[in-house]
């Protein structure tokens, strides 16, 4: 992954953005959309990215209080951050097309923090969201984000890409499951996930994986190399946090999500496996609709956000989130 990451012998990181940085723009701009940036948990140094759409910035003019997303970028749990032009762009797209209050949240990189400090992190910013609806419940606005208080914590949605799109999983996997239930979260209530070209894995790979489209933000030498940075030594990649399929398959531990879109590209190696964990997910029950894009590879709408499947795929995002969970 040389020149943006290295990691020397004594244990230092060096990291190189690979995207620039924005700043958040607190006054809606030509598309419409604020943003800004509050702290989730200042002992960790975690923190969000609010974004705004500005038909909700004002609850006396909405007619229609905006649904909430809770997003996690990608980055391989080593690169990222909510700043970075590229999910900073997506989110102001996705707030623009779906009316809907996106809080893009930070967690803790690998290998300084492997996991599963990304999946903790991540649950901390659905908590923190959570107690945000208890004071808009009782009406307690002064202790609320005043971004959030038009906001209906009825429609709340975790959404992420690629690594994202697994802690995103692991998020929901955390909520919905023992010790946990949907009714752990009233009055919030979590109506939909979304994961765009998760990081699902195994340790074998059939050839067909191996002999699919390989680029600069999806090949199997970087996958290694992350996998080996981000996991707790001495643990295999068959393990729950890259590979959902033991856990989702097992009759003797009962397993829920709420429903659920997979967005996928044809040109995207991981796409082989997500497949199977998605027909796993179905035998446990669980809605799960998939989309998938055809002639384009991972997270190709970084470098192609113009493009006709780039456009459909975020349709297909806007429709999950504002027309009853269909997709096209």
């Amino acid at each position: 992954m040389a020149p943006h990451f290295r990691l020397y012998k004594d244990g230092t990181v060096y990291r190189q953005d690979t995207h620039s940085r924005l700043p958040p723009s607190p006054e809606p701009g030509a598309d419409g959309v604020a943003s800004k940036d509050i702290t989730v948990d200042a002992d960790r140094g975690l923190w969000a990215r609010i974004f705004l759409p500005s038909s909700s910035s004002s609850s006396h003019l909405a007619h229609k209080k905006p649904p909430l997303v809770l997003y996690f970028h990608g980055g391989g749990f080593v690169f990222g951050n909510p700043a970075w032009s590229n999910f900073h762009i997506f989110c102001v797209d996705m707030a623009k097309r779906s009316q809907s209050i996106v809080v893009s949240a930070s967690y803790r990189l690998a290998p300084e923090h492997r996991l599963p400090a990304a999946f903790e992190d991540g649950f901390s910013a659905l908590k923190w969201l959570h107690s945000q609806s208890i004071y808009q419940s009782e009406s307690n606005h002064e202790l609320m984000d005043p971004w959030l208080i038009s906001a209906d914590f009825r429609r709340c949605f975790i959404a992420g890409e690629s690594a994202g799109g697994t802690l995103a999983y692991h998020v929901a996997r955390m909520a919905f499951n023992m010790p946990y239930s949907v009714a752990s979260w009233a009055p919030m209530c979590m109506e939909g996930l979304i994961l765009i070209h998760p990081g699902f894995m195994r340790d074998t790979r059939t050839q067909e994986e191996l002999d699919c489209h390989q680029d600069g933000l999806m090949n199997w030498n970087m996958a290694d190399a992350c996998i080996k940075l981000v996991l707790p030594p001495g643990c295999s990649i068959d393990n729950p946090y890259f590979n959902p399929l033991p856990i989702v398959s097992s009759p003797d531990c009962p397993f829920t999500l709420p429903k659920s879109l997979v967005l996928l590209a044809d040109n995207d190696a991981l796409h082989f496996y997500v497949l199977q964990c998605v027909e796993a997910l179905k035998d446990a029950r669980c809605q799960v609709d998939v989309v998938m894009e055809h002639g384009v590879g991972h997270v190709f709408f970084i470098a192609q956000p113009d493009s006709a499947q780039a456009q459909h795929m975020m349709q297909s995002v806007d429709n999950f989130i504002s027309k009853d969970h269909k997709v096209l």
